[in-house]
């Protein structure tokens, strides 16, 4: 271990041992998505994480500046993985980052797989294809998955390994369904509820009319959350919470729950939109 690896890490140790840190300095973790995956990403990297994949097409545009970590001004424009690779770097210059310029596609999904030991999903819903192909290739690898969202001021998250039922069977989602009720199932999967105070705004969105709404603490406390979870179930700390069980954080009601994660255990106050006559 490099002195400088040390020191940059020092304040870590009483909470973490030097064995431990060179676990995290020798797994790799994948992060697909990086609007709040570019959160978890940099968390990692101050974790003393050094080998990634990291995968997203888009730049960043004004509207992402109210909970994405990077998103400001001066980067408006600018490609996502190239300014999330820049700020890793200044955390720690000897990361090892591998990049995935168009996002994950099903055509790359196997070399975005391999070599990789985690899993972070935070591809966007109106990506399907790419998240349920991502998905589907970490299972058959038998790769655990840390699958993250965050619905107003709460953060939820759901970790997926080789014994636990799969992301398509709890999600129900399925390319050939409308994106109306895909939307709806994995708003089911995800948390128990849908805050009430954006209900109305997520209901409008179903349809792609509008934009599903954020902020930031429910980003934070997502990639708070999937650091945690990656970190405590690679040294074996605390309660393994697994599919199909998932974990909601909501500090407007001060609550922390596990709960049942699958579109199958609830329904949410969320009508569908009439579909349009062809």
């Amino acid at each position: 271990m490099k002195p400088d690896y040390k020191e940059r890490y020092l304040r870590s140790i009483g909470i973490l041992t030097e064995s431990q840190l060179a676990t995290f300095k020798n797994t790799t973790v994948a992060v697909a998505g990086l609007g709040l995956g570019g959160s978890i990403f940099i968390n990692l990297a101050r974790m003393g994480f050094e080998k990634f994949h990291i995968a997203d097409p888009d730049i960043y545009e004004r509207t992402n500046i109210n909970r994405q970590r990077l998103a400001k001004e001066t980067t408006i424009g600018r490609r996502k993985d190239d300014c999330l690779i820049e700020e890793a770097k200044a955390v720690n210059p000897d990361v090892q980052i591998k990049v995935f310029r168009d996002g994950v596609k099903p055509a790359n999904v196997e070399s975005f797989l391999t070599g990789v030991d985690w899993v972070v999903d935070v591809v966007d819903l109106f990506a399907l294809p790419d998240k349920l192909a991502l998905n589907a290739e970490a299972r058959r690898r038998g790769l655990p998955v840390v699958s993250c969202a965050t619905l107003g001021f709460t953060g939820c998250m759901v970790v997926f390994d080789p014994k636990t039922p799969s992301f398509a069977e709890l999600t129900g989602m399925t390319p050939e369904a409308p994106l109306p009720q895909n939307l709806e199932r994995f708003f089911r999967f995800i948390a128990p509820e849908v805050p009430s105070y954006m209900l109305e705004q997520v209901v409008k969105s179903l349809d792609r009319s509008t934009y599903i709404p954020f902020i930031t603490p429910g980003g934070e406390i997502s990639a708070a959350f999937a650091a945690s979870e990656i970190a405590k179930n690679i040294l074996g700390l605390g309660r393994r919470v697994r599919a199909p069980e998932g974990i909601f954080v909501d500090p407007v009601q001060q609550q922390v729950r596990v709960f049942e994660a699958s579109y199958r255990a609830r329904e949410l106050p969320m009508p569908l939109p009439a579909r349009k006559a062809a």
